[in-house]
């Protein structure tokens, strides 16, 4: 299986995609690259632009390969405009397109750039995705049609060749692996964890920010008690944000699926928003950095039509902020 069959497949299962929707993705973003003045290079540009000089170095690297960017990045660099049109394609909120890119991005420029080199031109299989995006047209040379007579005996021979060559492919085609809640948790905690352990002293709020959504913490149906598994990342978490940038205010967001009645899911989502906010003032995180906001089923990331769209909505979001604290007019400026 190739490396972007195998970027799709990931992209499927961290945001409950069905493969068109991904593929159509993929095509998209390989598209603009193709469009991009200069290839890839021009491309990498819009992020270097935007500040992320050192992100995309370690992108060709390798060693920010796992660590997304976050969604205000793709938007800021790729402009509202080209992300409206890549989510028109694709059937996508721009919410999940710019989640989806981000989560995709580093992955996609690691596999495009071995040795850290970026190419002149896109590799032959990424060229293969590209169709159907209306960024590059091919066209088949095909031979002449020869009509050949045929016995009788032979007209049958042919079609039933074919038919067992499509019950031959039907079961050799390799079939995804069913989705399981317990090892989505299980390798997200352990991203989440390797993310957090990179931060180096002078990382930013959104270092934090990407670092710390890449966990899952699956509550319980209808319950707003912290898993026991997620502790001991809520527990980092704390140390983290302990000494994020100054003025930093992170927005602990809680969703839900759209099971059961609206206004219970947003009930629920604050409630879960705050057990979490209450775990890490308990950890020593000062209460005025920290806010918690139920959502409830407003603002989903994934279809509800599966478990496993119904499990990407189902989350908690650590969105950041920088605060600028307030001018102090001296006292002697002061009306008498």
């Amino acid at each position: 299986m190739g490396t972007m069959q195998l970027l799709l497949n990931d992209v499927e299962s961290q945001f409950g995609l069905s493969d068109a929707k991904a593929g159509s993705l993929l095509s998209s973003v390989l598209a603009l690259i193709q469009e991009q003045k200069d290839g890839l290079s021009g491309f990498l540009d819009r992020f270097r632009k935007i500040g992320l000089s050192d992100t995309v170095t370690g992108w060709l690297s390798g060693r920010g390969a796992e660590t997304p960017i976050s969604a205000e990045n793709v938007q800021n660099a790729l402009g509202s405009q080209t992300v409206g049109s890549i989510a028109s394609r694709t059937g996508l909120s721009m919410s999940v397109v710019t989640a989806a890119v981000g989560y995709m991005l580093p992955k996609l420029v690691r596999s495009l750039t071995p040795g850290g080199s970026i190419p002149s031109r896109l590799p032959a299989e990424a060229m293969s995705y590209l169709s159907g995006t209306g960024a590059v047209a091919t066209t088949a040379v095909r031979e002449p049609v020869r009509v050949v007579e045929t016995s009788t005996a032979h007209r049958w021979l042919w079609p039933l060749l074919a038919g067992l060559a499509a019950l031959l492919a039907i079961i050799l085609w390799p079939r995804r692996p069913a989705f399981n809640i317990d090892d989505q948790v299980r390798i997200a905690s352990e991203k989440a964890g390797a993310a957090l352990n990179a931060l180096r002293p002078g990382f930013t709020a959104p270092d934090l920010a990407n670092a710390l959504n890449l966990e899952i913490i699956n509550f319980s149906t209808g319950s707003a008690q912290i898993p026991g598994y997620s502790t001991a990342f809520l527990d980092k978490a704390a140390d983290v944000i302990k000494m994020a940038p100054a003025g930093t205010a992170i927005e602990i967001a809680g969703h839900t699926d759209n099971v059961g009645d609206s206004a219970s899911n947003m009930t629920l989502s604050q409630q879960r928003a705050d057990a979490v906010r209450d775990y890490l003032i308990q950890r020593g995180v000062p209460p005025e950095q920290l806010t918690a906001k139920g959502y409830g089923d407003t603002r989903p990331v994934a279809g509800n039509d599966s478990d496993e769209g119904r499990f990407r909505n189902r989350r908690i979001e650590f969105n950041v902020a920088t605060i600028t604290p307030a001018t102090t007019v001296p006292q002697s400026n002061l009306p008498q």
